[in-house]
């Protein structure tokens, strides 16, 4: 069940992130005057961004709740290349885009924007790291919740201790 309900809630977020993508992009391609394209673009940029943010936390919570049940970690990394996927989007594209037009328009001085792509390439990387941390803490946590009980005939003999010994 819960990995229907986790597959069902990445299609509607990706469906979500795609169309708010859309938006942000679809203002660089506008004719109003070069100012209310830059605003209006910023304005769909941070929704975006929010919305992309608050999107991986629900898909990384029940992911957690899919790992705990059924110790399959697919749901992770799933959430993990969901994040990726529309930062790169995001950072790599949709920036330079940005940029571009900026240049256009004679809105900026600048060459070259390196901060964005950069900035990007570390948000992925510090993702992938904290997927992998969360990953290993979640199975460390389930498995001293339910640690296995071993019937002491199970045991090798130098932990058993002989009571007339002791």
């Amino acid at each position: 069940m819960w990995n229907k309900v986790y597959l069902g809630i990445l299609g509607l977020m990706f469906i979500l992130m795609s169309v708010l993508t859309y938006l942000t992009f679809s203002w660089l391609q506008s004719v109003d005057k070069p100012t209310n394209v830059v605003a209006n673009y910023e304005y769909n940029a941070d929704i975006s961004r929010t919305f992309l943010w608050i999107s991986s936390i629900i898909l990384l919570i029940l992911a957690n709740i899919l790992f705990w049940q059924t110790r399959k970690s697919w749901a992770l990394w799933a959430t993990l290349l969901y994040f990726a996927a529309f930062t790169a989007a995001q950072t790599f594209w949709l920036s330079q885009t940005f940029f571009q037009y900026q240049q256009d328009k004679n809105l900026t001085a600048d060459n070259f924007s390196f901060g964005s792509p950069f900035a990007g390439a570390m948000m992925i990387g510090l993702a992938g790291i904290f997927v992998f941390f969360n990953q290993y803490l979640v199975k460390r946590l389930y498995d001293k919740t339910f640690a296995s009980q071993t019937p002491a005939a199970q045991m090798p003999d130098e932990i058993l201790v002989d009571e007339n010994k002791v």
